[in-house]
């Protein structure tokens, strides 16, 4: 079965924190355990925002991503999903664009970016974040760029994202929302989840929800279970949220997680669970990465119409 994951912080972690790669959470010989034929690796922004030199480490990321170990897309999709791991990247941290519509450009041109979440825990020059509680919107840069990223087919990731920056997407983006590694706050009352009506949202515009493997975001005051996770899901999936349904699994990014779902090749497990829980294995499918493929290759020929008119 073809799994994907829409974020991990693999990259980071080898590029800038000088990691061993075979020492992460995440390796190619995992990947294949697990059955992941394509890993969304984030480069992340760094945790001190614009004053962290953000853009420089974007471009540390780039010049060691071949050490990831896993052949990277930086051209359209296949038509097909792939067999074996592959991988695609995005940008955590908005401020690795510095306030200049010349860097989106730049990162897309060189690595193929095809999601950014807008924020990471701090303000930037696009808007706010969950943490800051701040109840304002995206500001102009961060209007500004929605609309070059549609144009690119670049999709407008909210996981870090204030719920005033988030209805801006829905408002103003022709690409659906996304939230490429967030839970369900009614679950779990994180900052970073989302409510119900941020998640009927992201399923009346098509769009797509990584479910997040950190146990904080799953269970509150107590370390999370492989439940956890399907109560999530099946949360989502009540909703109406099938089609919008994935995995967003922060390894790398996160010190603690469910027991027995600790690295790629533990997917085998949290898909037997849904399919003993009920779930068909046509809906399994659509979870495990059918969903995040579609709404990748939406977007991707979202962009190329909109250049070939241009």
């Amino acid at each position: 079965m073809f799994v994907a994951d829409a974020h991990c912080d693999t990259l980071y972690s080898i590029a800038v924190q000088n990691m061993d790669p075979e020492k992460c959470m995440i390796t190619p010989e995992r990947l294949v355990q697990g059955g992941v034929g394509l890993q969304t690796f984030a480069m992340f922004a760094g945790s001190r925002g614009m004053s962290g030199q953000p853009y420089e480490k974007g471009r540390a990321m780039l010049d060691n991503k071949e050490r990831l170990g896993v052949p990277l897309y930086l051209g359209d999709l296949p038509g097909e999903p792939p067999k074996t791991p592959h991988g695609v990247l995005s940008i955590e941290g908005g401020e690795m664009l510095e306030g200049n519509i010349n860097r989106l450009y730049e990162f897309y041109n060189e690595a193929r970016i095809r999601m950014i979440a807008l924020t990471w825990n701090h303000e930037n020059e696009i808007g706010y974040s969950a943490k800051s509680q701040s109840t304002q919107g995206l500001k102009p840069f961060g209007l500004t760029l929605l609309r070059e990223m549609d144009y690119l087919g670049i999709l407008a990731d909210a996981s870090h994202l204030n719920e005033a920056g988030f209805w801006d997407i829905v408002e103003h983006a022709s690409l659906p929302p996304i939230a490429s590694h967030s839970n369900l706050k009614k679950l779990c009352g994180h900052c970073r989840n989302l409510t119900d009506e941020q998640v009927k949202a992201i399923i009346e515009k098509k769009g797509f929800i990584g479910i997040n493997f950190y146990s904080s975001f799953l269970r509150e005051g107590e370390r999370a279970t492989l439940d956890d996770v399907l109560r999530h899901i099946d949360g989502i999936a009540e909703m109406g949220g099938i089609d919008v349904l994935g995995f967003g699994s922060d390894f790398d990014g996160i010190d603690e997680w469910p027991e027995g779902l600790g690295h790629p090749g533990d997917f085998p497990a949290l898909l037997n669970l849904l399919i003993k829980h009920g779930y068909s294995e046509s809906d399994v499918e659509k979870i495990a990465g059918l969903n995040l493929w579609n709404v990748l290759k939406r977007a991707e020929k979202a962009g190329r119409e909109n250049q070939k008119r241009a």
